[in-house]
């Protein structure tokens, strides 16, 4: 069951992304995902390369397709989700904040102290800190604890 997703794999469907995305764009002319109000709001285009106006049609196009996308599942997921919504509106936001970080910093130190080194590292040869699986599991969720002290 443990397959690796190749590289051609990879670049298959992010060049099938591309497509859907730049597709959306030129078969478009207006975006939704961003308001709720239907106006046309004239922006005039500056000077700049072809790769700005490029990634500008790829992102309009990735626009269309969450709005299209949200709007096909939103019957699906709208009663799953609504009561957990309506619960968690209730919680006051700093206790959610304290409450993340208390998860990431305790799977941290679970991850370093509460786990066996032979158990994370099976078939380890080196034995160096930089080879050790705990060290760069800790390292890996240092950017999500930095988000939450951020904001």
């Amino acid at each position: 069951m443990n397959k690796i997703i190749s590289p051609h794999f990879i670049k298959l469907f992010l060049l099938l992304l591309l497509f859907v995305s730049m597709s959306c764009a030129m078969f478009s002319s207006k975006v939704f995902a961003q308001t709720k109000e239907d106006k046309d709001v004239v922006i005039p285009k500056a000077d700049v390369s072809f790769i700005f106006h490029l990634s500008d049609r790829v992102v309009d196009g990735w626009l269309v397709f969450l709005d299209g996308l949200g709007k096909t599942f939103d019957p699906i997921i709208r009663p799953v989700f609504k009561p957990i919504t309506s619960f968690l509106e209730r919680t006051y936001q700093p206790w959610a904040k304290i409450c993340a970080l208390g998860l990431f910093i305790g799977a941290m130190i679970w991850v370093w102290v509460g786990m066996p080194k032979e158990y994370v590292n099976l078939g380890r040869k080196k034995k160096t800190v930089w080879t050790d699986l705990r060290f760069w599991t800790i390292i890996s969720m240092l950017p999500h604890v930095i988000v939450y002290l951020y904001f």
